[in-house]
C-alpha cells in the first residue's frame, strides 16, 4: 500500500475517533490505545514526501496461521479418523489376543499392505467412507492381487465374476479387473456403498452382506424378525466364515491402527503415494517394457497384475500402468527415447493347407475370438497363402514367469464337479470319496456340516489332486 493511501485511511480513523468524542461514546480499548499513544517520528523519506502532515502511518499486522505439521506417518494419520475401532464385542477380544501372540504374522500382513493402503485410504476419504474399510482386503485376500479362491473370486478384494461384471469389470482372454487395483477398488467401493444403503447405514452388516451375499443376509435378518430376535449381525444365523470375518477384520483395524496401545512396532508405511498412472498404447510387452526402463520387474507386476500374459495386445488400444512414484522420473525418461516397435508383440502367420482358426488359434495358445478380432475378420473363412497376425508369446525368466504361474494354478483349481448326492451318502462320504473335508464342501455350497443332504441335492466339490 502506497503512503497516501495510508494517511487518507489514518485521517478516515482520526476523524472517526473526533466524532466518537463528540457524541460522548466510549470507542473501543484498542482503539483508545491508538489514540493515546505517541507516534514514532516520520522516516526520511515519508517526511520529505508528506511534509505537512502530523500523521504517522500504522502497519497493522495479521498473524497467519501457522499450517499444521504434515503427518508423515500412515498409521498416524488413520488413528486420527478412525471410526469404527470402537466396536466392541468378546469375538474381536479373541481375535486380538490371537494376533499379539503372532506379531509376526502382522507385520508379514503390514508389510505385504503397504503398497496399496495409501491408494485404497485416499478413495476412502473421497466418497466419506470409514477407513476401516482398507483393512477388508487383509481379511479378504491377505492383500494378494493374485488371490483367486476355489470358488472364482480373485484379486484384492475377491470379486466374484458375475458380481464383478455387475459393477463395470471387465473379464477376458487378456485382462482380468478384479485383479486391476484402480478400477477394483472403485468397484470394491461402489458395492459397499449400494451394500450399506440397503442395510441402512449398518457397516458390519455391509461387510457380512459383501463376504457372503446380500440376499443370504437378507435371508438371515428375515428369520431373526420372525422369531422376533434382534437383527444386528452379532444376533444372525451365519457361516463360521462370515461370523469370523468380521470380528477378524474389526480386531486387526484395531491393532494395526492403535498399535502403541498394544506395544507393537509394525512395518512403518509413509503417508504418501506410492505409484502413479501412466496411459501406454498398446501393444505391450510388458516384460520387455520393465526391462527397457530400469523398472524393478516384481515391484512392476504385483502393481500391473491384471494383465494374463504379459502383454497388452494390440486390440486393447491402450492401457493404464501404474508405475512406483520413485520410477516415474527414470521411467518417463527412457521411454520416450525408445521406438513403438520394440513394444510390438503381434507376429505375422502365413495359412497353410489344412489349416483352420480354431487349429492355429490352439498351437498359438490363443483363441478364435482373438485371431478374428486382431485381424478384423467377420467370419472363420480364412485361405491358404493368406497373412494373419496372431498375438506374440512373451519369452521371459524364471523369475519372472514363476510370479505369473500362479495364475494357470488357479485356473486348474477352478475346475470341479457337480456331485447330486446318491442314496445312503453323507457329506462325511463324500468328502472322503473326493479326499477334501467336510468343511470344504460345506464352504463352497454355503451349507451346515451338520445339515442334513437330500438324493438328487447338487454339489460343488473342488476335488484333491
Amino acid at each position: 500500500m502506497h503512503i497516501k493511501q495510508r494517511l487518507i485511511i489514518l485521517l478516515t480513523l482520526a476523524s472517526t475517533l473526533a466524532a466518537c468524542k463528540t457524541l460522548n461514546t466510549q470507542p473501543p480499548s484498542d482503539v483508545t490505545e491508538i489514540e493515546n499513544s505517541s507516534p514514532p517520528p516520520l522516516s526520511t523519506k515519508e517526511s520529505s514526501t508528506e511534509e505537512n502532515s502530523s500523521l504517522t502511518p500504522i502497519t497493522v499486522e495479521n498473524p497467519v496461521a501457522e499450517k499444521p505439521k504434515a503427518i508423515l506417518d500412515l498409521w498416524q494419520y488413520i488413528q486420527s479418523k478412525q471410526h469404527l475401532t470402537s466396536v466392541q464385542h468378546p469375538k474381536i477380544k479373541q481375535f486380538e489376543k490371537y494376533f499379539l501372540k503372532h506379531s509376526r504374522y502382522l507385520n508379514n500382513k503390514t508389510e505385504k499392505a503397504a503398497p496399496y493402503l495409501y491408494y485404497i485410504i485416499q478413495e476412502l476419504e473421497k466418497r466419506d467412507m470409514p477407513l476401516e474399510l482398507a483393512f477388508t482386503p487383509m481379511v479378504e485376500s491377505n492383500f494378494d492381487p493374485l488371490a483367486h479362491s476355489v470358488v472364482q473370486a480373485a484379486g484384492l478384494w475377491q470379486f466374484m465374476p458375475k458380481t464383478a461384471k455387475g459393477f463395470g469389470l471387465k473379464i477376458n482372454e487378456w485382462y482380468d479387473g478384479r485383479r486391476d487395483l484402480v478400477a477394483s477398488t472403485t468397484a470394491a467401493l461402489d458395492y459397499y456403498q449400494y451394500l450399506n444403503k440397503l442395510f441402512n447405514g449398518d457397516w458390519l452388516l455391509t461387510v457380512a452382506a459383501y463376504n457372503y451375499g446380500q440376499g443370504n443376509v437378507l435371508k438371515a435378518i428375515k428369520k431373526n424378525k420372525q422369531a422376533n430376535k434382534p437383527v444386528d449381525f452379532w444376533s444372525l444365523k451365519l457361516p463360521k466364515e462370515t461370523q469370523r470375518h468380521i470380528p477378524k477384520w474389526l480386531a486387526l483395524s484395531n491393532l494395526l491402527i492403535n498399535q502403541a496401545e498394544f506395544n507393537l512396532k509394525l512395518t512403518p508405511i509413509k503417508n504418501q503415494a506410492r505409484f502413479e498412472s501412466v496411459e501406454i498404447t498398446a501393444p505391450v510387452n510388458l516384460v520387455q517394457l520393465a526391462n527397457s526402463t530400469g523398472l524393478d520387474k516384481d515391484e512392476f507386476y504385483r502393481l500391473n497384475p491384471a494383465f494374463n500374459r504379459l502383454f497388452i495386445p494390440v486390440e486393447h488400444q491402450k492401457a493404464d500402468l501404474l508405475i512406483p512414484v520413485e520410477s516415474m522420473f527414470e521411467f518417463e525418461t527412457k521411454l520416450a527415447m525408445l521406438p513403438a516397435s520394440q513394444f510390438n508383440v503381434s507376429f505375422n502367420y502365413k495359412v497353410r493347407a489344412g489349416d483352420s482358426l480354431i487349429k492355429i488359434a490352439k498351437k498359438h495358445n490363443t483363441k478364435v475370438a482373438s485371431i478374428k478380432s486382431i485381424n478384423h475378420l467377420k467370419s472363420d473363412r480364412i485361405k491358404i497363402g493368406q497373412t494373419l497376425k496372431l498375438p506374440g508369446a512373451v519369452e521371459v525368466s524364471k523369475e519372472e514367469s514363476a510370479f505369473f504361474n500362479k495364475l494357470s494354478n488357479y485356473k486348474k483349481r477352478r475346475k470341479y464337479k457337480i456331485y447330486k448326492v446318491r442314496s445312503g451318502d453323507s457329506l462325511w462320504k463324500i468328502a472322503k470319496k473326493f479326499k477334501v473335508s467336510t468343511n470344504k464342501i460345506a464352504k463352497w455350497n454355503g451349507i451346515s456340516t451338520k445339515k442334513i443332504l437330500r438324493i438328487g441335492q447338487p454339489l460343488k466339490i473342488w476335488p484333491s489332486p
